[in-house]
């Protein structure tokens, strides 16, 4: 299935802030492509992690992506789909072969990034596609709040 057009992708944007490119490319060459490098480029080393199961620091980080992320299958396909700056913060919302998740990065003074959080789900649906308009069906919300 071919995606539909996203508006709003960032790499299209001309407009981004120096922490958006960070991400961007953090994530692109990093977190879904091959260049451990950035970790030390683009990292804090007192880097502070909030996903639970992930050491903090770059070592903790650094394991985390030889063990679990490039181990992915699918993990070089990957679309960002909206990028967002306020102040030290950036979020990005992006979708995998199977989850869609949203990443929260405060940037430290330095311009490397200092802590995250983030939101990770399973596609909600086959072929989910975050672009596509939905249709009403509120199934899958009352199995999520054990409404009967």
């Amino acid at each position: 299935m071919n995606p539909i057009p996203n508006p709003y992708d960032p790499r299209l944007r001309d407009d981004l802030s120096t922490n958006e490119t960070t991400l961007l490319h953090f994530m692109s060459d990093c977190m879904h492509g091959h260049d451990m490098s950035l970790v030390d480029r683009y990292v804090a080393e007192d880097y502070i992690q909030h996903t639970p199961g992930i050491g903090q620091g770059r070592a903790g980080l650094r394991r985390y992506l030889e063990e679990v992320a490039w181990k992915r299958p699918g993990r070089l396909v990957w679309r960002p789909i909206h990028l967002f700056a306020c102040g030290d913060f950036v979020i990005l919302h992006k979708l995998l072969p199977s989850t869609v998740i949203a990443d929260f990065m405060r940037f430290n003074a330095q311009g490397q990034m200092a802590e995250h959080w983030d939101v990770v789900q399973p596609l909600p649906e086959p072929d989910y596609d975050p672009m596509r308009l939905s249709a009403e069906n509120l199934s899958r919300f009352s199995a999520l709040f054990k409404i009967s």
